[in-house]
């Protein structure tokens, strides 16, 4: 396997995705995706951008230009993505999460109004 399909693979495991369910996330079929994990083919520089933005990370790490999984462009962001891989290691919190939706706005407006001050002291605690 080289580089550019190991990289993309483990992205893709940290991120709890299934190849047929990163495959309908990127737009692709699940099969080109292994493809690519097993460098049996290379992927376009726009299904490589493709695939990099849907893992939260840029190309040149991909294609092992940096060893820095974070995305440098603006449009990503260390903690969105530190958030996501706590959702994922956590069940629990993570169907909460999604049972919002059917909750009254108060109670949205309390999760947010707590979710605000846990980022303050993730922040507090980071710099």
């Amino acid at each position: 396997m080289d580089e550019l399909g190991t990289r993309i693979k483990c992205l893709r495991k940290k991120n709890g995705y299934s190849l047929r369910q990163f495959g309908e996330i990127c737009n692709l079929s699940h099969s080109y995706i292994s493809d690519i994990e097993k460098g049996r083919t290379n992927p376009s520089l726009q299904t490589l951008q493709t695939i990099a933005n849907k893992l939260n990370t840029d190309m040149s790490y991909l294609l092992g230009e940096s060893d820095n999984i974070y995305c440098c462009n603006a449009k990503c962001n260390i903690k969105d993505y530190e958030i996501i891989q706590i959702l994922n290691n956590n069940p629990e919190l993570k169907q909460s999460i999604y049972d919002l939706k059917n909750t009254s706005s108060q109670q949205i407006n309390i999760f947010l109004k707590t979710w605000d001050f846990i980022k303050s002291i993730y922040e507090s605690i980071s710099e």
